[in-house]
C-alpha cells in the first residue's frame, strides 16, 4: 500500500486530536444540503452523499453511511435523495453560486448526468491507484478519465402487461410493430428508443436519422408519454398503454409489489446504464481523501453486491455474488451480461439535450 494510502487511511481512524490539523471550510452551522460546509458538529469531517430518491435506492446508502460513521467516529455522512434529473440542476446552481461549497460532496450518477457532469467540471477525479477495490470493477464500468467508478448496472429492455398482451414480445421492432398501435407509453426523452430503431434500419449512436425518421412516422405507436414512476406504473398496470421500454430494477420492483407486468430482454441485447459513483469538484481536500476511502469502501464486493440486491441491478464489482433472487432472473443471465448493446454514453450526453428538444418536435407532436 502507497504512503498515500496509509496516511488517508490513519487520517479516517484517527481521533479527535487528529482532526485539529485537517482542513476545513469556513461554512459551518447548518447541516442542511442547501448550506453546505466540511465541518458538522463536534468537530466531525462532514461528507453529503447524494442517493436516488425512491423505491429501496436509499437502503444500502443509509445503510452503508450508518456502519461507515461507527467505524470512522470523526466522519459524518448525510444523505442527500433526490432523482438526478431535479439533484443535479440544484448542484449546477450551487457549482455557480459558490464553487468552493458544492451541495454534495459525492453519490450515486447515472451515466447520462456523469457524462453532462464532466462537460460541466463538476467531477473530481478519482485515483484508481488509491482504490483497492477498483481492478476488481468490470472494465466497462471504469473510465479511462478518472471521472467516477461504476458500482452496478441497470438495464432497458421490454416491459409489458401480460394480461393484455398474451404474446411476449421479442424484439425492440415490436416498440412499432403496428399490433400494438396506439399501446406504447415511453418516459420522457426516450433516446434508447430512437437508438434501437436506428440500429434496426441500417443507422447507429453516431447515425440516429433512421431511427428519427421511423419514429416521426410512427409516432401514433404511442398512446402517451408519462413524466414520472407512479403515472408509469399505473398506465402499464391498468392497461392504458401495455407495452413500454423502461428499466428492468424499476420494472421487477413493480412486479415484486403485485403489478401484472413482465420483463423481456429483447433478442437484440438490452441496453446497459450504469451507475457511477462520482467525488464532486469542490470539496476541501481533507473531503476528497475520505470520499476516496468511502468510494472504495463501497465498491467492495459486500457493498456492490447489497447495491445490486435493492436497485435490482447488475454489480460492477466481478467478485460480488449476485443475490439469489436476482440470479434467477433473465435479465442477469450470463447470456444478458454477454449481449449488452454496446453504448457510447460519452456520445449520449453531449447529444442529450438536443435529442430531447428534436423529439418534443419531430415525435412528441405527432402522437
Amino acid at each position: 500500500m502507497s504512503d498515500h494510502s496509509l496516511s488517508r487511511r490513519s487520517m479516517l481512524k484517527g481521533t479527535a486530536g487528529l482532526l485539529g490539523g485537517l482542513t476545513f471550510a469556513s461554512a459551518c452551522g447548518s447541516v442542511s444540503p442547501s448550506t453546505p460546509g466540511s465541518s458538522g458538529s463536534g468537530g466531525k469531517l462532514k461528507l453529503t452523499m447524494f442517493a436516488f430518491l425512491g423505491g429501496d435506492l436509499g437502503k444500502m446508502p443509509k445503510e452503508f453511511a450508518e456502519e461507515y460513521e461507527s467505524a470512522h467516529r470523526n466522519v459524518r455522512i448525510e444523505i442527500y435523495e433526490q432523482s438526478n434529473t431535479v439533484g443535479y440542476a440544484k448542484m449546477l446552481a450551487q457549482k455557480k453560486a459558490a464553487p468552493d461549497q458544492p451541495l454534495v460532496n459525492f453519490g450515486f450518477f447515472n451515466a447520462p448526468s456523469s457524462i453532462q457532469g464532466i462537460g460541466d467540471k463538476m467531477w473530481a477525479k478519482l485515483d484508481y491507484s488509491a482504490l483497492s477495490n477498483a481492478t476488481d470493477i468490470d472494465k466497462r464500468f471504469r473510465r479511462d478519465d478518472g471521472y467516477g467508478i461504476g458500482i452496478g448496472a441497470d438495464q432497458f429492455g421490454l416491459l409489458y402487461n401480460h394480461e393484455k398482451i398474451k404474446q411476449p414480445p421479442t424484439s425492440w421492432s415490436e416498440l412499432w410493430n403496428h399490433a400494438h398501435r396506439g399501446q406504447v407509453c415511453l418516459f420522457q426523452n426516450p433516446w434508447y428508443a430512437v437508438l434501437m430503431a436506428a440500429k434496426l434500419n441500417g443507422g447507429g449512436l453516431n447515425d440516429m436519422e433512421p431511427g428519427w425518421t421511423l419514429w416521426q412516422r410512427e409516432a401514433k405507436q404511442i398512446r402517451l408519454m408519462v413524466d414520472s414512476n407512479p403515472q408509469y406504473l399505473n398506465v402499464l398496470s391498468d392497461g392504458t398503454a401495455p407495452l413500454t421500454a423502461y428499466f428492468a430494477g424499476t420494472g421487477q420492483q413493480w412486479i415484486n409489489s403485485g403489478a401484472p407486468l413482465s420483463y423481456v430482454v429483447p433478442r437484440e441485447g438490452a441496453i446497459p446504464l450504469p451507475v457511477y459513483l462520482q467525488a464532486v469538484e469542490g470539496s476541501t481536500q481533507s473531503q476528497l481523501e475520505a470520499v476516496h476511502d468511502v468510494i472504495n469502501e463501497m465498491i467492495s464486493p459486500r457493498w456492490s453486491a447489497r447495491w445490486a440486491e435493492v436497485s435490482v441491478e447488475t454489480p460492477a464489482n466481478t467478485k460480488a455474488t449476485l443475490p439469489a433472487n436476482l440470479a434467477r432472473l433473465p435479465a442477469f443471465s450470463p447470456q444478458t451480461l454477454q449481449h449488452f448493446v454496446d453504448v457510447d454514453y460519452d456520445v449520449v450526453g453531449r447529444h442529450s439535450a438536443e435529442w430531447q428538444k428534436r423529439w418534443q418536435t419531430d415525435v412528441a407532436s405527432r402522437i
